[in-house]
């Protein structure tokens, strides 16, 4: 930076050291003065001396009336001394206007004193573009007319173009320098290179974030928040240009130290953010603070509108993750899977410990095959180190999946609690098998038409035509569980016979007398179970203890030690049964080693349902106080329970909920 102010210091005092526009003397102004401003000596212009020929006017000094510089010699006024005829050259510039030729001459024509007499024509320096604009030499030609020439020049010493590389002229001494169409226009001085340094890496990461508040709309509500990024910067060469280059050896760099340090260029995909480590660093994982996730937006499983909620705040499918933060939405989404693209080649091969394959098309992209991954895996896809704790990473690898039991559920004055399975993520089904009895009320109340079969449920037209009425509500709701728990078992496939089926299928038929039209079966399909069910309409009264003890002779003609017996009892009225009933119902399954899962669902008016909770009560109280079987794995254990199923709708959902567990909507945060 000093030279180059010592060298524009120098060029500012060097004079210019033309003629004057004016007089014969030379100019005072810079020597790289505008073009458009005419040069100028900085005087009077006029001629200090006197008259050479005061003996004309005697007693009288008189000035010299030419202008300052002149050749010759000096004269008041040519008219009165000598000749005083217009120069036959007074057209051309220099020309100093009268004859200086004796009174009366008659050799050769009229001539003034000037030494020369200018060409005159306009400068070839003309139709250029400079900085994409037109430029011309706005002067004359100074060459002798009286010589012969093919080029006009003025009297610019120099190269009146600018440099390329800053804003002085060029020091070539051609002015016509820049007719040459190869011409490099250069000042003679270093410069300063204005390129980036362009090697691999990040030259400067500052420490602390940007921040700035933005305003977070998607699909279910609009809030503001805070956006972190990075500020990483590239930074200018430093190396000097060399006087007559218009560049500099070697690559750019933003420092002349042998080796100078840049950061790694990997970013994190989520967030833009550069690796904080050196570039070519020795360390296997890359490593970053991280910021706003902006380069995401949020997959949700599920059908559209499905609303995933994070510490208060709700998204939908395909809002902007600007809102979270790479290293906080693990913990704030609790245990949870990632999503990305399928890798395999054929999707019925994809699959692993930390992989679950989608058979369902997601957005975004929704041609594409994706997997479900573990938060191990998607961060070691990432190449950059995990940044949670390790007790948060042993919480996110466990299964995602929820105890559907409504005692987790959250009060008006207490939070949810929910209770995970135990399991690792992406576990295979558990493996416990159940001999599931039906026990139903087909009484005369049941044949109310106040309800019926599951609108657009599959089967329903077929139990329509037998049973258009309560029952046929239950039978639509069972042949929604059988299906259920076939496609389950059968990991997505249809709902056909499965040979491997473990679960054994039995129901009880009751009024005031019981029939049992399935026992034991777990061959048969879901189609096959209902069309069994279909010949049995409604009947006449109810007697809840012949149901129970046709219940318990079921269980105990068909014990299995590898089936879990499970009842699940429904009525829409009310009768009475002894607490000894149930409980001897309860305390024959622990006998033979099992504990009995018992579930009463009411599906009637709430007045008469006390004695279906009294059933369910009693049968939790054993349930629970009897030994663990210990071929039954705890997260296979199905509490008693008691339900309202007040509606087709709600029956349907209560009998589901009974063969899934309850899993809260997946999403993730994917860069598409």
């Amino acid at each position: 930076m000093f030279e180059t102010t010592i060298v524009d210091l120098r060029a500012n005092v060097e004079v210019c050291g033309t003629q004057c526009a004016k007089c014969q003397l030379h100019c005072l102004l810079s020597r790289r003065h505008d073009s458009e401003i005419p040069h100028d000596c900085r005087t009077s212009h006029n001629c200090a001396h006197s008259c050479d020929f005061g003996e004309d006017h005697p007693g009288t000094e008189k000035d010299c009336g030419q202008p300052a510089g002149h050749a010759g010699p000096h004269i008041c006024a040519v008219d009165i001394h000598l000749c005083g005829e217009p120069c036959e050259l007074n057209d051309k510039q220099g020309c100093l206007g009268g004859c200086m030729k004796n009174v009366g001459h008659s050799e050769g024509g009229h001539m003034c004193s000037a030494r020369l007499h200018k060409c005159g024509q306009p400068c070839d320096l003309k139709n250029l573009r400079v900085a994409r604009k037109p430029y011309s030499c706005s002067k004359t030609c100074v060459i002798p007319s009286d010589e012969v020439h093919t080029q006009h020049v003025c009297d610019a010493s120099a190269c009146s173009l600018p440099c390329e590389l800053c804003e002085r002229l060029c020091s070539d001494t051609d002015h016509l320098h820049g007719l040459d169409t190869d011409a490099v226009h250069l000042c003679g001085q270093s410069h300063n290179c204005k390129a980036t340094c362009q090697a691999l890496g990040t030259c400067e990461i500052e420490t602390a974030p940007q921040s700035i508040e933005a305003t977070f709309t998607g699909r279910h509500e609009t809030f503001q928040y805070t956006k972190y990024s990075q500020v990483a910067k590239r930074l200018p060469c430093v190396i000097l240009i060399p006087p007559g280059d218009k560049t500099h050896p070697g690559a750019h760099s933003h420092s002349t130290a042998p080796n100078p340090f840049h950061f790694c260029e990997t970013r994190c995909e989520s967030c833009g953010y550069f690796c904080t480590l050196p570039r070519g660093h020795s360390q296997q994982e890359h490593e970053t603070h991280h910021g706003s996730m902006s380069k995401t937006r949020w997959a949700v499983d599920g059908p559209d509108g499905t609303i995933l909620e994070l510490n208060g705040r709700k998204f939908g499918k395909d809002d902007d993750g600007a809102p979270m933060l790479c290293n906080l939405v693990c913990k704030e989404l609790g245990r949870h899977a990632h999503l990305d693209y399928c890798r395999a080649d054929d999707a019925a091969a994809c699959g692993g410990p930390e992989i679950e394959h989608i058979k369902t098309r997601l957005t975004p992209n929704p041609n594409r095959a994706k997997d479900w991954i573990s938060h191990s895996l998607f961060w070691r896809r990432t190449g950059f180190k995990d940044p949670y704790s390790r007790p948060d990473q042993v919480n996110f690898s466990k299964c995602d999946a929820m105890c559907p039991d409504t005692e987790h559920l959250g009060t008006a004055t207490n939070p949810p609690r929910p209770s995970y399975c135990t399991c690792p993520l992406f576990h295979a089904p558990a493996k416990q098998a159940f001999h599931v009895i039906f026990a139903i009320d087909r009484s005369g109340s049941m044949g109310s038409t106040d309800r019926g079969p599951l609108q657009n449920a599959p089967g329903t037209p077929l139990i329509a035509r037998y049973s258009n009425n309560r029952l046929g509500a239950v039978y639509s709701a069972l042949h929604g569980f059988w299906m259920s728990r076939n496609t389950a078992l059968n990991n997505g496939g249809r709902a056909t016979a499965v040979p491997a089926r473990r679960d054994a299928y039995s129901v009880v038929l009751f009024d005031y007398g019981a029939s049992v039209p399935i026992a034991n079966d777990f061959t048969s399909t879901p189609d096959d179970l209902l069309h069994q069910l279909l010949a049995y309409e409604t009947g006449g009264g109810t007697d809840f203890t012949l149901a129970l003890t046709t219940a318990r002779q079921l269980m105990r003609d068909h014990w299995s030690t590898e089936r879990t017996p499970v009842v699940i009892f429904l009525s829409d009225g009310e009768c009475s049964v002894t607490d000894e009933t149930v409980r001897g119902l309860s305390r024959s399954a622990v006998r033979h080693g099992k504990p009995l899962s018992f579930h009463a669902v009411s599906f009637g008016r709430a007045s008469q349902s006390a004695v279906l909770r009294r059933m369910a009560q009693i049968a939790l109280e054993v349930q629970t106080n009897a030994p663990r079987d210990p071929l039954t794995p705890p997260e296979a254990i199905i509490n008693s329970s008691y339900s309202d199923a007040l509606d087709t709708v709600r029956l349907a959902e209560t009998f589901l909920g009974f063969a899934e567990s309850l899993r809260k909507p997946r999403g993730a945060l994917f860069s598409a």
